[in-house]
């Protein structure tokens, strides 16, 4: 059975081919492909102990879209702690980043709302930083509650600058140009911000990309997610204190 799962957003919005790689012994990788929230190809292959793909090998007859999300389920045991490279390149480039392995979810499993404090940003005037938002429910029957992201700009003392929301489809990749949602919202970018991202009602992987406006130079980023610096979202006696303060404000 499957039970790790390694998700593989878009950007080919930004020109650019999605692909991986993965170390392991399993005895099968199993990609499958969303696109419009909707699952529209499955591939199967018994991997050697590396393998290193692209996206126009695993799914060659369908043109990628600027929403797809694409995720690598690994079939086997022991891997509980194997991080995967996410990569992307064009004909001039090639950048990666290594990530995490989530859990593989049921259909009717209920997500927490995530919360993403994405404070690296580029935002000279030649460059643009986004924030790549991947997130999957799976196949079947989708909740009912909208997936609604409550997005904070902040200054570098961290007060609210401004407050909205962006309501990413299920089973797709967003991408939050950061300077360009400061200026739509009254912030001027160049004077340094930091972004707050609370919500969501789906399981997430959260990727920051930093594009050079003249070159069209990419590089990727992958902060590591808050259960990485406390236990609290796993110790009974706190969790609800973490909640509160994490979420007891949240309206969406």
């Amino acid at each position: 059975m499957a039970q790790r799962r390694l998700l593989i957003p878009s950007l080919a919005a930004l020109g650019q081919e999605a692909g991986f790689a993965i170390n392991a012994e399993v005895a099968l990788i199993r990609l499958r492909t969303f696109q419009g929230g909707a699952q529209v190809a499955v591939a199967e292959f018994k991997p050697d102990r590396i393998v290193r793909m692209w996206r126009s090998q695993w799914a060659p007859e369908l043109p990628a879209t600027a929403d797809e999300i694409n995720t690598v389920e690994l079939v086997g045991d022991g891997f509980n702690d194997l991080e995967g490279e996410v990569s992307f390149r064009d004909d001039c480039q090639q950048i990666a980043v290594l990530t995490g392995l989530v859990p593989l979810r049921g259909p009717d499993f209920k997500f927490s709302p995530i919360l993403h404090q994405a404070h690296y940003n580029v935002l000279m005037a030649n460059c643009e930083t986004y924030v790549v938002l991947a997130n999957l429910v799976g196949e079947g029957d989708k909740p009912t509650r909208a997936n609604r992201l409550q997005v904070e700009i902040r200054n570098l003392a961290a007060d609210v600058l401004a407050v909205t929301d962006i309501d990413p489809a299920f089973n797709t990749t967003w991408l939050l140009p950061v300077a360009d949602l400061a200026r739509r919202n009254g912030v001027v970018p160049e004077q340094g911000l930091s972004v707050r991202i609370r919500g969501g009602t789906s399981q997430f992987a959260v990727f920051t990309v930093f594009r050079n406006l003249s070159s069209g130079a990419l590089g990727i980023e992958h902060s590591l997610p808050p259960i990485y610096f406390t236990e609290a979202p796993f110790n009974p006696a706190l969790r609800s204190r973490y909640q509160k303060a994490a979420f007891g404000d949240l309206k969406i």
